[in-house]
């Protein structure tokens, strides 16, 4: 996903700062902020990357020590959580019925059992019973986990990671702009819209311009696909897998929305994306689909049209 560019049209004093960092949350980082002062440049750069420390320890399945992992050692016992992890369970709750399981979080336990080969359907059958089960309760902020499978939010909490990252800047003194990509989940804070590129699927996305723009005006987008031509997803309402040639780029009001969205679209398909994008307050939805004969058909709902430009340029 190209790098949007801010314009230039800031107050004659005002400072910029752009950073790449490798190696947060096992992806890159791309930063640009615009204040008044270096020292407010300083402090907010240094607010983002604590941020993203904290809520790391909070949704690693990494970290042994962190929220997630703590929950998993502490089955069938009420375990007190942080706001933000009870947001975060409550938002994939939500969005888990809104999708009818197209979206789940128990779904990397389907991965595993793929990765050595095709399951027997008994098996496949024991993981999906459990799977359409109840995972957890969340009463006051503590959690019991229901579930002996295992919970990996993935893209969907670096998505969350990445709102709060980019607010904790933002909301210091003298702050004007915001724009934070982590591994292609692009969050916008501030007063002038930016434009981003949204790149075609798999193969086709090798030394190619995008193929569509998006303008942000405080939005996210955060696609997802795959990095090859008929590379296979799990379905984890049925645990089968299925072919896609596509990517899927969502707008939404944050990225930990337009995340789980974009997850659980490429899993839906084309026409049914559409509709439930439509049904949806303020929710684009772009679908790159590969062709026979190696074109790019593009399919959109009218929110994401409205907020589409033609190029990178800055409309002001």
């Amino acid at each position: 996903m190209p790098w949007p560019t801010l314009p230039h049209s800031f107050k004659p004093r005002s400072k910029r700062r752009l950073r790449h960092y490798e190696g947060v949350l096992g992806t890159a980082l791309e930063l640009q902020l615009v204040a008044g002062s270096e020292d407010q440049l300083d402090t907010a750069e240094t607010q983002l990357l604590a941020e993203l420390e904290r809520l790391e320890q909070v949704f690693s399945r990494f970290l042994p020590h962190s929220e997630l992992n703590r929950l998993h050692h502490q089955r069938g016992q009420p375990v007190r959580v942080s706001p933000e992890f009870a947001a975060l369970l409550t938002q994939a709750q939500r969005i888990m019925t809104l999708t009818g399981g197209a979206f789940h979080p128990a779904a990397d336990t389907l991965a595993r059992l793929w990765a050595v080969g095709e399951p027997d359907s008994q098996t496949l059958s024991g993981v999906l019973e459990q799977m359409r089960q109840s995972l957890w309760t969340l009463e006051h902020q503590h959690v019991t986990l229901h579930t002996e499978l295992t919970l990996n939010f993935n893209a969907h909490a670096k998505g969350f990671i990445t709102d709060a990252a980019a607010q904790a800047a933002f909301q210091v003194a003298g702050v004007r702009e915001v724009v934070l990509n982590i591994g292609g989940d692009v969050r916008h804070l501030g007063a002038q819209s930016v434009p981003v590129g949204i790149e075609a699927p798999g193969r086709l996305a090798d030394n190619r311009e995008p193929l569509a723009f998006v303008r942000l005006s405080n939005q996210a987008v955060a696609t997802s696909g795959l990095s090859h031509r008929g590379a296979h997803i799990l379905d984890p309402r049925s645990g089968q897998q299925l072919t896609t040639h596509s990517s899927v780029s969502v707008l939404a009001k944050t990225c930990a929305e337009a995340d789980a969205l974009a997850t659980a679209f490429l899993v839906l398909g084309t026409e049914e994306s559409l509709r439930l994008a439509d049904s949806l307050p303020n929710v684009g939805v772009l679908i790159l689909e590969e062709v026979q004969g190696g074109s790019v058909e593009q399919r959109s709902n009218a929110f994401w049209r409205r907020h589409q430009t033609p190029s990178s340029t800055p409309a002001f």
